[in-house]
């Protein structure tokens, strides 16, 4: 058998087009896998206004925490409360044609409810703490006592 400088050749094109196919392969696996696992955005209190202001009637704005933080530090207006560890189980309850924003006191569970959605095929614009909010008087509503 001839190993003479074309078939060096012939081995090396191959070779550097197999590599240069595999790493495309890679890319497009870790370009994937990236976008679905990536966190959702984190709003400021300024990127949170300026979606309250933009999307009002397409937006569903979900409060995490446990009912009675909401009576004790209020909410924004339009607000549904599911707390974080009922989510799972009232999905149902959330609409899928609507944009949505999760929040809580400092972002954490609601960045947790907010990969839950995603995952589950919702469209979500970000979560938010409104414990800044609050800090700087922006609007708040709070539950009616019964």
């Amino acid at each position: 058998m001839d190993r003479g400088p074309a078939h060096a050749l012939t081995y090396t094109v191959g070779m550097k087009t197999f590599g240069l196919c595999a790493l495309a392969v890679l890319g497009a696996v870790g370009i994937a896998s990236a976008q679905s696992d990536s966190k959702p955005k984190s709003l400021t209190d300024d990127e949170l206004r300026q979606v309250l202001d933009s999307a009002k009637k397409n937006l569903f704005f979900l409060d995490v925490r446990e009912p009675k933080e909401i009576e004790d530090n209020g909410s924004i207006k339009g607000y549904v409360n599911i707390p974080v560890g009922q989510l799972e189980s009232r999905l149902g309850e959330v609409p899928k044609d609507k944009q949505i924003v999760t929040a809580c006191a400092h972002g954490r569970r609601a960045g947790t409810a907010a990969a839950l959605l995603v995952k589950n095929g919702y469209t979500v614009l970000g979560a938010c703490g409104l414990t800044g909010w609050k800090d700087k008087n922006h609007p708040l509503v709070f539950p009616e006592k019964k």
